[in-house]
């Protein structure tokens, strides 16, 4: 059930029902919101949105005769033939009244609400920080890849009285999208990550990358509070004098909240040293989950959160599926790190797989999807990396990493095997793999470089 009455969809702009029955107008809660017409359920209320592949305006006829409590279609797309009889809200636009209808949501809720993007990084932060809150209190927070212009939203409408706090996160790829987030969840603490080469399809540069994700800072209410990783030359330049700020790095005296890097253990698992006192232990993999801890950190005390509370939660903290997930199979180890794939998550990948105590490594590397015309020199600077790391052997899949070996001389490419589908791959892992050794599986969302898992043969 969600905290919002039907009469609430009048306050939509232009808004209209049509059909819509006379004691339907009494509900103060609804069911849900759904966009999908294979998953409504009755009473829900569904939202018809145009998407790259399918318009949820077709569907509308089929959702009502299961039960929809009425749909929220485009005025443009009204016909009195196919929808005289449906319960319908009639909108100028309907991405634009979802977005009115999360943000009149979330002004009702007086709450810390943390915004989080950033090139890398973002959703473990995320994640982070609500573990380390929910020790104390129950925290809404975007699940799964719901980051974006229909899942934020969605995730905005689910808030309610017994949430505590929230934590949103914005992804972008392209320009102006941060804007429109931010200004759907209305954040009153917000925090980037780092600023690094992603989606510069859209971006074009590291500069339009940071111009976008800084878009959450620049849109924020006075009085707000910002978390400025230091160590981040964009973002340690940014400054608006109406916003609080707490800066956060590695090895430096003049920041708020200092981080030092521990010692690793044999698992690639690193160690936090928080203010120089207080040592945490992390259970997920690589130095870079040290720096997501150490961001989550920063938020968390500055929200009234003990070293000792922090501690207690990051040390408990374990990667989840498709990032940095550990995944044993006979003895070896796989770090499963396939939701998405960027030249600077490529290297930070890489180094957790090689400071491993393992014995043999390899590594499965898939294309990097997005990087516009910087792709091609991307994916040969990766492999180049890859090579210099030194692992026992690469595999890559996908046309772009396979283009990308034209540029490497002969001896280069006799220690990389090209893979035309992920079960090909399985099945040469599977034949070097042995007890003790490590693989590293990383590639972008489109790769599904996670199906070599279910492509291994069973235990």
């Amino acid at each position: 059930m969600l905290d919002v009455a039907v009469r609430d969809f009048l306050e939509l702009e232009e808004a209209e029902f049509v059909n819509l029955p006379e004691q339907a107008m009494k509900i103060r809660r609804i069911k849900g919101i759904s966009i999908d017409s294979r998953t409504i359920e009755p009473q829900q209320v569904f939202w018809a949105i145009k998407g790259a592949n399918f318009d949820g305006h077709d569907f509308i006829p089929e959702v009502s005769a299961h039960g929809a409590l009425f749909s929220v279609m485009e005025r443009a797309r009204y016909r009195a033939e196919t929808h005289g009889r449906l319960p319908l809200l009639l909108v100028p636009d309907t991405l634009k009244a979802l977005h009115q209808l999360a943000r009149a949501h979330r002004l009702r809720y007086h709450i810390p609400v943390i915004a989080i993007t950033g090139s890398n990084g973002k959703t473990t932060t995320k994640e982070m920080v609500a573990h380390i809150m929910q020790q104390r209190e129950a925290v809404h927070k975007t699940h799964g890849n719901r980051n974006n212009q229909i899942g934020c939203p969605l995730t905005v409408v689910e808030l309610n009285e017994m949430h505590k706090a929230a934590v949103f996160e914005l992804g972008t790829n392209q320009f102006g999208e941060i804007k429109v987030l931010s200004g759907i969840v209305e954040p009153n603490h917000a925090l980037i990550t780092l600023v690094g080469d992603t989606h510069l399809e859209f971006l074009q540069s590291r500069e339009g990358v940071a111009r976008e994700k800084l878009d959450l800072f620049r849109g924020l209410q006075a009085g707000s509070t910002i978390y400025k990783n230091m160590d981040d030359p964009f973002i340690a330049a940014f400054h608006r004098e109406e916003l609080r700020e707490v800066t956060y790095a590695f090895e430096r005296p003049d920041v708020d909240v200092k981080g030092r890097f521990g010692e690793m253990d044999a698992m690639g698992r690193g160690e936090l040293i928080l203010n120089g006192r207080t040592r945490i232990a992390l259970k997920a993999p690589g130095w870079h989950n040290v720096r997501n801890a150490l961001a989550a950190a920063a938020v968390t005390l500055n929200l009234g959160f003990s070293e000792r509370e922090i501690a207690r939660a990051l040390s408990t903290y374990e990667s989840f599926e498709k990032r940095m997930q550990v995944v044993h199979w006979r003895g070896a180890i796989i770090l499963n790190d396939t939701y998405n794939a960027n030249p600077a998550s490529m290297y930070l990948a890489m180094e957790t797989l090689m400071s491993m105590e393992n014995g043999r490594k390899y590594m499965a590397l898939g294309d990097m999807n997005e990087l516009g015309r910087h792709s091609a020199e991307m994916h040969v600077r990766v492999l180049r990396k890859a090579l210099e790391y030194g692992p026992s052997h690469i595999y890559v899949l996908g046309e772009k990493m396979s283009m990308a070996l034209a540029d490497l001389s002969p001896a280069e490419q006799k220690k990389i095997s090209t893979c035309r589908s992920q079960f090909e791959l399985a099945h040469m892992v599977a034949a070097r793999m042995k007890a003790g050794d490590a693989l590293l599986l990383k590639a972008s969302r489109g790769i599904q470089m996670e199906k070599v898992l279910a492509g291994l043969p069973a235990e």
